[in-house]
């Protein structure tokens, strides 16, 4: 080789422009992947937007099948009195959920102690006044 040969050209080292940038084929890339990102931050706050508007109905939704699962389980020889407390005091309960002034540890000792009461298939007549004491603890300031 003489002193006048030009260089090799390395793949990736194509000539750069005047600019400083790449030629136009390499930035039509990246135009797109910017678009495509955009395009999905789009999509992800509207369904966050969209979480956020049913998450009330969506709450009652799951807080009213575990209602349906207690009242379901109730024992026979519970008083209608007592059926309708327990009753009672859940819309209460569902009702300052959905308006978020419940606190995470409270609903779940709640919990904890549905679990318990259906661990046999049955609610007694003390377990559902225990559920319903709680409820009302946790309904009433």
């Amino acid at each position: 080789m003489s002193s006048s040969d030009p260089s090799p050209i390395a793949p990736g080292s194509e000539p750069i422009g005047p600019s400083g940038a790449k030629d136009a084929e390499s930035r039509g890339c990246m135009k797109w992947g910017l678009v495509g990102c955009a395009g999905l931050s789009v999509v992800a706050i509207i369904g966050m937007v969209l979480f956020l508007r049913k998450a009330p109905q969506l709450m009652e939704t799951l807080l009213g099948a575990t209602e349906a699962q207690v009242v379901a389980a109730i024992a026979p020889e519970v008083p209608a009195a007592e059926k309708e407390a327990f009753r009672k005091e859940y819309a209460g309960f569902v009702e300052t959920a959905k308006a978020g002034k419940a606190r995470p540890e409270e609903i779940q000792a709640l919990q904890k102690k549905i679990l318990e009461a259906l661990k046999d298939g049955s609610v007694g007549p003390e377990e559902l006044r225990g559920l319903t004491e709680q409820l009302r603890s946790m309904t009433r300031p």
